[in-house]
Parts: structure tokens; sequence; C-alpha cells
């Protein structure tokens, strides 16, 4: 399953989005998600793909305008936790 098939699946079970409505150029606005419900999304987002998002939510807006464009966002997200340090052996 591709970054974008899961997030679509989040979007729709978690956020009761039609899944007809989650295509790669559907605009987040059209998708009734504005930067209240893009805090909840980013939450559901860092728990469903172990990632972290350190964007605000108005920072995340401008930059993702699609949902192509939030999986492709998603997918260069490196795993929460990959730049802490790890313990020596």
């Amino acid at each position: 399953m591709t970054t974008a098939d899961r997030l679509r699946a989040l979007l729709a079970k978690e956020f009761a989005i039609e899944p007809a409505r989650l295509v790669p150029d559907a605009r987040l606005e059209d998708l009734d998600i504005d930067s209240l419900r893009m805090i909840e999304i980013a939450f559901a987002v860092e728990d469903a793909f172990g990632v972290k998002i350190d964007e605000e939510p108005a920072q995340l807006m401008a930059r993702i305008r699609t949902l192509g464009d939030f999986s492709a966002y998603v997918e260069g997200l490196p795993a929460a936790g990959a730049h802490e340090p790890q313990p020596a052996p």
C-alpha cells in the first residue's frame, strides 16, 4: 500500500471524508480541511505513519495545497526519532 493509499484510507476512516473525493488533485480547502482540522490530521498522520510533523498548521496549509502535495510531504518526512542520537553500543 502506497503512502497516498494509506493517507486516503486514514482521511476516509478517521475524518469521514468520502473516498471518492480523495483524489490526488483534490484541494485541501475543497475537502473542508482548514488549519484547525489540519492539527487533528497532523496528529493522526504522526501516529499512523510513525513520523514527526514539526511545521505549524498555517505553514502546512501554505505549503500543501492538494492531497497529492500532502502525500508527497508525508513521504519526505523522516521517521520519528530518526534524528535522535542513538546510544553507544
